[in-house]
């Protein structure tokens, strides 16, 4: 599982949304204007900062840190902005867990998921979508 599927595990268990119905995973996907009026949310990977190594562990690294930038859309600030506020919820309290994709998988461990700020406003899309913002970085075992 990628570092993007496991924040959408995390977002699915929190009830924040549901995978390609309304939580979307990278820029190349289309993400709709919901008729319900309701937020979307879209997960793009971004360049993450480099390794950690520990003296035991000198051919891989110990710890990558893989980092991303949630984005929410809405028709009204307060509904980006609530959705903004239920994935920044649904992160901050990650500190050595493992996160599993299914049952049957084994997981990766996560030493820690750190939001770098608290979700901003966005301004408005091409599609006069209001856009709340935040990025995270995550520090995890390869």
């Amino acid at each position: 599982m990628s570092w993007t599927g496991d924040i959408v595990i995390l977002f699915e268990d929190a009830n924040v949304g549901t995978l390609n119905e309304d939580i979307f995973v990278s820029t190349k996907q289309t993400v709709p204007i919901l008729l319900s009026g309701a937020a979307t949310v879209q997960i793009v990977e971004t360049s993450g900062s480099g390794a950690e190594r520990t003296q035991n562990r000198v051919i891989r690294p110990a710890y990558v840190r893989p980092s991303a930038q949630i984005m929410t859309r809405a028709g009204t600030p307060a509904l980006a902005k609530a959705k903004a506020f239920e994935c920044y919820d649904a992160l901050v309290p990650i500190r050595n867990a493992v996160i599993y994709a299914t049952v049957v998988e084994s997981g990766y461990f996560y030493r820690e998921i750190n939001p770098l700020q608290e979700p901003y406003d966005f301004g408005v899309d091409d599609r006069k979508q209001s856009r709340y913002v935040f990025n995270v970085v995550a520090i995890k075992r390869p």
